[in-house]
């Protein structure tokens, strides 16, 4: 009864399912199974409804003993606890922090080596909000090889579809941190392959968390292991993605693609432009402010890759068109970066055959490094200023926790 009462909705049955919690904690150490399992599904669906609930849990004592049913031998039970601990870890960082200073951290990671893909799944929404949290708990989780462990079963999911989601998010929320972790990624053996796999996953949410995952790996400032991404065949895949999927998927895949090329000409070069341009002009032409900036974006690299019909591949794909439709926006940033586009590359003294100058911070043509640092962004920007200066802008997302 208190399990349906505290997952019922209204706060008044929440209230009274809170007031039962002293007991249900104490319930956790029965020698009875079935009720210390119903008990934690019941403390779980109090967790899940709000902080107050949350906080009230810890100061009555429920985190060790839920975190020594991580001990039990029944992995229902595990399964059980793992979905009450999930949502005690939702929130602010407090929560996160108590968890690991309950030592969490040894047994649940335990169960992402040796269990069942359920188990796993339950046990990695509980590593999903904890690496949403502060950066000190996922640097303690990363200690205890976190990655490896992750990426292990991987192969294992393949098939497992929404299952997937909580390893995929997991993964998304290390890459949205410093730029080693990327690198830790990249590196971890049978990482790229499966994400490669992922990306190209007929589960439309397992898709998505991918792409957004594979977003926040180009977007390593350093570059210095990108070239392995290229190497493992993500460009042709996130292509065809970009050019052939609904908004919401092709957005994803675009996030990636922009970030390779603004590491420079080289990387820009290295896209198919042909196939691409026609979905990004389609992204300007929405009235969708992040849409028409990601194809303002990729049409600014275009132009500054050093490919010298970019100009011209842009006026035969009605791109100038697209541009002069940002310049009649209401939206300041969007205008004056369509406008120096315009008049960059398109003025009356252009016709198209100028030539630019690389982005700061990232080798030109020739493979020479270019003077980097501005902190210019085009809100600040006069007419006159050229739009091939702006800095390299690596598009990194914020982690991720469950919905």
């Amino acid at each position: 009864i208190v399990t349906n009462m505290a997952a019922g909705g209204s706060s008044e049955l929440c209230e009274a399912a809170l007031n039962t919690a002293p007991h249900l904690i104490q319930f956790l150490e029965s020698q009875n199974l079935a009720l210390v399992d119903q008990s934690a599904w019941a403390l779980g669906n109090i967790a899940a409804d709000g902080p107050k609930f949350r906080d009230r849990l810890k100061d009555n004592g429920v985190l060790p003993p839920l975190i020594k049913l991580l001990d039990s031998k029944d992995l229902n039970l595990v399964q059980t606890a793992c979905f009450a601990l999930s949502n005690l870890a939702r929130g602010e960082g407090a929560q996160q922090e108590a968890l690991v200073k309950a030592g969490l951290v040894k047994p649940l990671l335990h169960h992402l080596r040796v269990d069942t893909v359920t188990v796993i799944s339950e046990a990695a929404w509980v590593v999903v909000y904890l690496t949403s949290g502060p950066e000190n708990v996922s640097t303690q989780l990363l200690e205890h090889r976190l990655i490896p462990l992750l990426v292990a079963p991987l192969k294992d999911f393949l098939d497992q579809k929404a299952l997937a989601i909580p390893l995929v998010r997991a993964l998304g929320n290390i890459a949205s941190g410093p730029d080693n972790n990327t690198s830790a990624l990249i590196n971890e053996p049978g990482f790229l392959p499966a994400m490669l796999q992922f990306i190209q996953s007929d589960c439309r949410p397992v898709k998505k968390e991918s792409l957004w995952l594979m977003s926040n790996i180009t977007a390593d400032h350093t570059g210095k292991d990108l070239i392995k991404v290229i190497d493992a065949g993500f460009i042709p895949v996130l292509s065809q993605i970009a050019s052939h999927q609904n908004f919401d998927i092709r957005k994803e895949a675009a996030y990636s693609l922009i970030n390779l090329a603004s590491h420079g000409p080289d990387y820009a070069k290295a896209l198919p432009h042909r196939e691409l341009l026609p979905g990004f002009l389609d992204f300007m032409r929405t009235k969708d402010h992040e849409l028409i900036s990601l194809g303002l974006r990729y049409v600014q690299l275009l132009l500054n890759s050093g490919i010298q019909d970019a100009p011209a591949l842009l006026s035969e794909m009605n791109g100038v068109d697209a541009l002069e439709e940002v310049i009649l926006s209401d939206d300041r940033d969007q205008h004056r970066l369509a406008s120096l586009l315009m008049d960059t590359y398109f003025g009356e003294n252009n016709h198209g055959s100028r030539v630019p100058t690389p982005i700061p911070g990232t080798p030109d043509p020739s493979g020479h490094s270019t003077n980097g640092g501005s902190n210019l962004n085009p809100s600040s920007l006069g007419s006159s200023v050229d739009p091939s200066n702006l800095p390299p802008q690596y598009l990194k997302r914020a982690s991720m926790s469950a919905i």
